[in-house]
């Protein structure tokens, strides 16, 4: 190699010194580059970890709001069943509940001469309390079975209230002040 260096001029001396330095000088760019790149492609990396991690949490929060937004329809299905299926339709006035009851009085045995009414629009939500009112007359069982259609009828009845006027102690006859509850949804 001495002797190859040895046949060369002065002139291509120096421009073999000017090629070996530019060389290094590229070689020198090339690797601030790359170094550059590595650590570009490092953050890179970190950040897709990072977006992949949280792709998966926005995944299982829409796998929940899914999950939720199905139980509200669920709800609201119910909600709905129960309107149709439990109050009373407002459109028929009030013959509907006149009707139930005398199936109910019917059912469990007993006569009632009188049923007073009463209205209440509820506060809260789209619905109105009719409170019907009379006066029972009868033993314990008669009142035991009444009661137990009042629990098995399909619509929403509700005892609202109670009072003894008679608690026939000698007799067994029960005289009874009673108020039973329907609602309709306005």
């Amino acid at each position: 190699m001495k002797e190859l260096f040895k046949l060369l001029t002065d002139r291509e001396k120096r421009m073999l010194g000017v090629l070996a330095a530019a060389a290094v000088l590229v070689l020198l760019a090339f690797l601030f580059v790359s170094l550059g790149a590595l650590r570009s492609y490092g953050r890179s990396e970190e950040a897709l970890t990072r977006l992949t991690a949280e792709l998966g949490k926005a995944r299982v929060s829409w796998d929940r709001a899914r999950t939720e937004s199905g139980r509200w329809e669920e709800a609201k299905e119910d909600l709905e069943a129960f309107r149709t299926r439990y109050f009373y339709n407002d459109k028929q006035g009030i013959r509907d509940l006149r009707l139930d009851l005398e199936k109910v009085f019917a059912e469990a045995g007993i006569r009632v001469s009188q049923i007073g009414y009463k209205y209440a629009d509820l506060e809260k939500g789209k619905a109105r309390k009719v409170v019907a009112g009379f006066t029972f007359r009868g033993n314990y069982a008669t009142l035991k079975r009444f009661l137990a259609v009042i629990e098995g009828f399909p619509k929403f009845l509700v005892l609202e209230r109670i009072d003894f006027l008679n608690t026939g102690s000698e007799t067994g006859a029960l005289e009874l002040k009673i108020e039973l509850a329907g609602y309709y949804e306005t």
